[in-house]
């Protein structure tokens, strides 16, 4: 028995000395980085030994020395530093963002304000901002209004279109509203001298009926204009000539070219 065992013995130590010795695997299998020196068709390469496979790298020195200092080992390969930055190597972080100690990070800290962002200056959600001139309207000088924390010009109120049923000059109730916004917008801009209503007709009807029809329309917007104080207003007739909607088939599209149009003299 003791003899038998002193065989075995001797087998396995054979075994392992020709393992170590005789028999090396076969890339990208390995056992140490010897034999990570060669690849699969015998070329020279420079790998290393990682879990029983020949990887690109096994820590991070791998990696900075064969590229530079933005790679690191991640299982095997060397990948760049997610936010890494160097700006006199020309990489650069993105907009909004500053590069400390070769990482992109917020383009400004509160405490480090007068650092991180130009004189002047706010930093705000580690943004470097224009401090606010405003944050409410009574905060600028009128007739000035505060948009987006600037003092800016009131907007220009624009004029709207008063829409007809088929066949009628009368002024609808939506009309009604559409006229009194107008005729203030008139009253608050100052800078129209006069204002010149064209009525409009869809398609239906004479040339000659709907250039009376459009007339009545535009002189009906006239008389209430000029019951809300608006002077200087005449009127006009284009009939079914300048429709919005051309073909018209529907009466969603008639509508539309059913109109009174404010046309206003600055």
């Amino acid at each position: 028995m003791r003899k038998s065992r002193g065989v075995l013995a001797a087998v396995l130590a054979g075994f392992v000395v020709s393992l170590s010795y005789g028999c090396s695997p076969s890339y990208p299998e390995c056992f140490d980085d010897s034999h990570c020196r060669k690849d699969a068709k015998g070329r020279a390469i420079e790998e290393y030994c990682l879990n029983g496979k020949c990887a690109e790298c096994r820590n991070d020195e791998h990696c900075s020395s064969k590229r530079d200092e933005s790679y690191i080992c991640n299982n095997g390969k060397c990948q760049r530093i997610n936010g890494y930055c160097n700006p006199e190597a020309g990489i650069h972080c993105p907009a909004g963002q500053k590069c400390r100690d070769r990482r992109c990070g917020p383009e400004c800290y509160p405490e480090t304000v007068a650092e991180d962002c130009k004189e002047g200056q706010i930093c705000e959600n580690n943004r470097c901002v224009e401090p606010p001139e405003c944050l409410r309207d009574e905060d600028c000088p009128a007739p000035k209004i505060c948009q987006n924390r600037r003092c800016v010009d009131p907007p220009v109120c624009q004029m709207r279109l008063a829409y007809f049923d088929f066949d009628e000059s009368a002024i609808r109730s939506d009309a009604r509203t559409v006229i009194e916004q107008n005729a203030n917008c008139i009253k608050e801009r100052g800078d129209v001298r006069s204002t010149r209503i064209v009525g409009h007709c869809d398609e239906r009807g004479t040339e000659e009926y709907n250039m009376a029809l459009g007339k009545r329309r535009a002189d009906a917007i006239r008389n209430m204009l000029g019951r809300l104080s608006i002077r200087n207003v005449t009127s006009a007739s284009r009939g079914d000539l300048d429709p919005v909607v051309r073909g018209a088939t529907t009466e969603a599209q008639h509508q539309q070219n059913r109109r009174g149009e404010f046309l206003l003299n600055q």
